[in-house]
This record gives C-alpha cells, sequence and structure tokens, in this order.
C-alpha cells in the first residue's frame, strides 16, 4: 500500500491535541444544541446557520485537516461571501483551510516549501513599499491577500498529499469541474454558440482556466491520485476540453496545449495515447486562431482583443505617475484613474501596483519557484511545473491575481511536494510498502 494511500499518513498531533479536540467538539455540542433547539421554534435561518457551524466544528474535531481538503474543489466556488468585502467564497474556505493546516504542518520535511516560502517573503517585501507610500484598505488587504493566495495555498496542498487525502481532494476538485463543463456546454448550445458565462461569477475565461487544469490532471493521471479505473480519466478529459471549447477562452487553450507539449519534451516519450490528445489540441488551437482573427478582423473596439490593446496603453499611463512603487495594489478600486480596470497583464498589473521593485520581487518569486521544482524529481516535479507554466502563461492574456485562478495552480504544486515529502519518507523507512514509482518508469503518465 503506497505512504499516500492514508493508511500511513501522518496522524495529527498527539494525545494532548486531540483531547483538546474532544473538550472543544463537546463544548460546542453543549452549547450549540440548547442554542438550536431555541432558534428552531422563531428564527429557522439562524437555526440552520447554527446547524451548519455545528456540523463543521465537528468535522474538524475528527480530523483537523478537513477545510484544507475543501479548499481544493472549493476554488470552483468564486461566489461573494460578502459584499462589502468582496471576498469570495474560495477565498475564505482558503483562509480557514490554511489556519487549519498550519496546526499539522511540518516545516522540517518540508524543504522545497520553506524555499518557495522564503521567495514569498521576499516578494512581499518589495510589495510593501507600495501599501506604505499608498496607504489604503484595499492596498493593505490585497497584500495579504496574494500571501495566502500563494503561501497559505502551498501549504494547504502539501498538508493534504502529506496526509494521504489527495484523492478525496483531487477527485471532488475533478467532479465538479465536470459539472461546470458539461453547464457551460449547454449555456453555449443554448445561446447560439456564445461562450459561456454561469452564474456566481463565472465568466469565460475563470472556466476556460480551470478546465485546463483540470484537462491536465485527467491526462496526466499521476499515481499519487490513486485512480484506479482506466475510464474515469478519459471521460473526465474529454468532458473538460469541451468544456474549455464551450468557454472559447483562448488563453486557457493556448496554455493546455502549452503544457501538455511541455510534459511530453520533459518526460522524453510520447505513447499512442499521447500522440491521441495532441489531435485532439489541434482543433482546439483552430478554434482559438479563428476567435482570435475574427476579433482582429471585426474592427469592434469593444471586443476582448481591442479592449486588452487599450488596456495596455492605459496601464502604461497609469505606471508612469510612479514607476518605482507603483500606484497600490487594487488601485482601480479607488477610481483614481480611469479607466478603473484591472491589467490583463501580469506584468502590467505588477508595474501598475507594485512598479518597478514590485515587477522584480514578482519575477524573483515565480523563476525561483521553477528553479525549485525543477530539482523535484520528474516522476512528481513535472505535473508541479507544467502547471505553474500554464498559470504564467494564461497571465500574459489576462487577469493575474484572482482568487481561484491564482490559488488553484499553488495548491498542486503543494500537493507534488507533499508527494515528494512521503516519498523520501519511505526511502528512510524502507520496510513500507513500495511507492508507485519504483514500479512504474514515470508518473507523469503515458498510460
Amino acid at each position: 500500500m503506497p505512504p499516500w494511500s492514508g493508511a500511513q499518513a501522518t496522524r495529527s498531533g498527539g494525545s494532548i491535541r486531540r483531547q483538546l479536540a474532544v473538550w472543544i467538539g463537546g463544548a460546542a455540542a453543549l452549547v450549540g444544541l440548547p442554542l438550536i433547539g431555541y432558534l428552531a421554534n422563531s428564527h429557522e435561518l439562524y437555526a440552520l446557520g447554527a446547524g451548519a457551524i455545528l456540523l463543521l466544528i465537528g468535522l474538524l474535531v475528527i480530523d483537523i485537516r478537513f477545510l484544507a481538503v475543501l479548499a481544493i474543489p472549493c476554488t470552483l466556488v468564486v461566489l461573494r461571501a460578502g459584499g462589502a468585502s468582496g471576498l469570495s467564497v474560495s477565498d475564505l474556505v482558503l483562509f480557514m483551510g490554511t489556519l487549519c493546516a498550519l496546526t499539522v504542518f511540518r516545516l522540517r520535511d518540508a524543504p522545497e516549501v520553506r524555499s518557495l516560502l522564503w521567495l514569498l517573503a521576499f516578494y512581499e517585501a518589495t510589495t510593501v513599499l507600495t501599501v506604505i507610500e499608498n496607504p489604503y484598505r484595499s492596498n493593505l488587504i490585497e497584500w495579504v491577500h496574494e500571501a495566502f493566495l500563494v503561501g497559505g495555498s502551498i501549504i494547504v496542498g502539501w498538508v493534504v498529499a502529506y496526509a494521504g487525502k489527495a484523492k478525496a481532494a483531487v477527485t471532488t476538485y475533478m467532479f465538479g469541474a465536470c459539472f461546470i463543463a458539461l453547464w457551460a456546454c449547454l449555456q453555449t448550445l443554448t445561446h447560439g454558440l456564445s461562450p459561456a458565462y454561469l452564474p456566481g461569477g463565472m465568466q469565460k475565461n475563470y472556466i476556460g482556466d480551470m478546465m485546463a487544469f483540470a484537462s491536465l490532471l485527467a491526462y496526466t493521471r499521476p499515481s499519487w491520485i490513486g485512480w484506479r479505473s482506466r475510464v474515469w480519466p478519459w471521460v473526465a478529459l474529454v468532458v473538460c476540453l469541451l468544456g474549455l471549447v464551450a468557454s472559447q477562452s483562448k488563453q486557457a487553450m493556448i496554455s493546455l496545449a502549452f503544457a501538455i507539449i511541455f510534459m511530453q519534451f520533459r518526460s522524453r516519450g510520447m505513447g499512442r495515447r499521447s500522440k491521441l490528445i495532441f489531435l485532439a489540441l489541434i482543433p482546439m488551437l483552430i478554434i482559438a486562431f479563428d476567435i482570435l482573427s475574427s476579433e482582429i478582423s471585426s474592427h469592434n473596439r469593444f471586443n476582448s482583443v481591442y479592449t486588452r490593446l487599450s488596456a495596455y496603453s492605459d496601464s502604461i499611463q497609469v505606471w508612469s505617475h510612479s514607476p518605482l512603487v507603483g500606484v497600490g495594489l487594487r488601485w482601480w478600486y479607488l477610481l483614481k484613474f480611469q479607466p478603473a480596470i484591472q491589467p490583463p497583464n501580469a506584468e502590467l498589473e505588477m508595474l501598475t501596483s507594485a512598479g518597478v521593485i514590485g515587477l522584480i520581487g514578482f519575477f524573483v518569486l515565480f523563476f525561483g519557484a521553477l528553479a525549485v521544482l525543477r530539482k523535484v524529481p520528474k516522476e512528481v516535479g513535472t505535473l508541479a511545473l507544467a502547471v505553474l507554466l500554464m498559470r504564467l502563461l494564461q497571465g500574459q492574456l489576462d487577469l493575474f491575481w484572482v482568487a481561484a485562478q491564482g490559488s488553484l495552480p499553488w495548491m498542486l504544486v503543494g500537493l507534488v511536494l507533499g508527494i515528494a515529502a512521503l516519498e523520501r519518507r519511505w526511502k528512510r523507512r524502507p520496510t513500507l510498502p513500495a511507492p508507485p514509482s519504483s514500479r512504474s518508469p514515470d508518473l507523469v503518465s503515458l498510460w
């Protein structure tokens, strides 16, 4: 039985922590149950809310990692949790999941995570200058938000994998992605083949990016996820590719094609089924090129191509007001500059928000992370490299620092590093059954 199956996973805490959890759960039940009974008579909505909170406490008592596992599929929920705060459900669960994950995170077993956190600290140090120079609420909130999007996501992913919960988290995410893909296809077919826009803030580029990540997971089908069926990954791949096409998100299509090509070159091999996926990518790229050509030839100043070109020019004008430290994170919230839109390019967003100094920190974070992941064994590390490169490529053509698309790649990086930590743990304890990587030369699945 492989170490990431859950049977050999590290248990949470010692007897003191378990006893504390039991006391907390018991106290919550003693207070919560009478309260629910009282509220049920006249305030049914509050009673339901109190019951949900009590259920959540019970699940956390059973396993403190529950919210960390939930954070991965919750990247598919971008509905706003609060109107004034602008906090999405995925952000809220990530924040709570990170706090829970920190109680069981073992930094001494995660040297790669330590290196990534140092890179994040450097990035945060370069962007804190714009927080100091431009003191306003959204600036500070976004500075903390980006720390959680990167650092919190890595820790959450690592804890989930090291606890043997990767299969539960990734499979739940894949089922959710397939549901959204089918929904997007139905919406496109019933609206004259127009790009899919779904309720809850799921616009076409969000759908496209999430379908691209799901398609890559279904295509690679890494052994550490634990999918035994060979039919399910193919079904999920086809469904998610259809959802990707329904979104008509050009950057998502291009990033997926790039990631698959990158993985094939790095794994130095191409099986028959890998060639089939390349045949499936060709019409998808043709569709992306056709959409791009149509938008350029239409001369419609309000389509995505001309809107982006206009935003690039406007971003340079905003950057000129403060070249070194920028005008502040989320500066478009202030309506100080017109038009007040988030730049659809990662580098331009960093230049306008945090200036040249912030852009240097951004490059150090991303290229430093790629250097760290390059040292991870190819059998598991190739997927993490591909995911991070995908996100960087998507950020060249669309918004970069956004909730779900910003956190999921780092969660997957954390998952991979957690699996690598389990590999090292197995090597230190050779009496454990051999992990799949010792029986198969390549976990990045040529099937």
